[in-house]
């Protein structure tokens, strides 16, 4: 008797939503700056580092502006993958999203 193959489903891509969302608010302070690629750039860097270059000083606030919603986003992703909810979607036959 001839052993059947087993076919297994090619792993699509899957875009997880929580962890893209943290990066929602840097590109909305980023893209509402106004101004050149000089003040974009240091939008981001005081967003992301909490070091504004200008006044050569750190403040906490900056932060809220970037690196801590990606942080949050990403912590829902592993949040929601250590409870299952992303099992539960892929299950579920939803094609591209993940939480």
């Amino acid at each position: 008797m001839a052993k059947k193959k087993k076919f297994h489903k090619k792993k699509a891509f899957t875009l997880p939503l929580a962890a893209v969302a943290g990066f929602a608010p840097l590109a909305v302070n980023t893209l509402n700056t106004p101004g050149g690629l000089e003040p974009k750039a240091w939008m981001m860097t005081q967003a992301l580092t909490g070091f504004d270059t200008r006044s050569q000083k750190f403040w906490w606030p900056n932060l809220y502006k970037g690196t801590i919603p990606i942080m949050a986003g990403l912590a829902v992703h592993k949040l929601a993958s250590m409870v299952g909810i992303n099992r539960m979607l892929a299950s579920a036959g939803i094609p591209i999203i993940r939480i």
